[in-house]
């Protein structure tokens, strides 16, 4: 159960580093992300995400595994990121405010390779701290 924690966990470091060919390696060919409602996507267009989107709108970051648990060939996560709103983030022009993300995650770890994730995070509260929606 520690390897896949260890596989499970690496990826997630790997993206808060940029460490892209280490992604690449960590992900099966046929990995498949779904989070937060959305349709699923590829192991291209979740590197895309991960390396234009988060990675461009926010630096500095310190991901805390507040629980990790494994069971089969599954672990699941729940995490605190701290981060820097330094560059566009959804169409956010940079803030430079340090905000908070958090959610849960389930990968799935086969053969050494992370296959599959789903997501879920509190945008809701991640976009209030960046001052698009009122909170309260």
């Amino acid at each position: 159960m520690e390897d896949i924690k260890d596989i499970a966990l690496s990826l997630s470091r790997a993206i808060m580093t940029g460490e892209w060919d280490k992604v690449d390696d960590l992900l099966a060919d046929e990995f498949q992300y779904t989070g937060d409602g959305n349709p699923p996507i590829d192991k291209q267009q979740y590197i895309g995400f991960m390396r234009g989107v988060l990675r461009a709108g926010m630096t500095d970051m310190d991901m805390t595994f507040l629980r990790v648990i494994a069971e089969g060939d599954l672990v699941a996560v729940d995490y605190t990121n701290a981060m820097t709103h330094s560059g566009a983030f959804y169409g956010v022009p940079a803030t430079g405010k340090r905000v908070l993300g958090t959610g849960q995650f389930m990968r799935q770890v086969k053969d050494g390779k992370v296959t599959a994730e789903w997501q879920t995070t509190n945008a809701l509260g991640l976009m209030q701290q960046l001052g698009v929606i009122p909170a309260g």
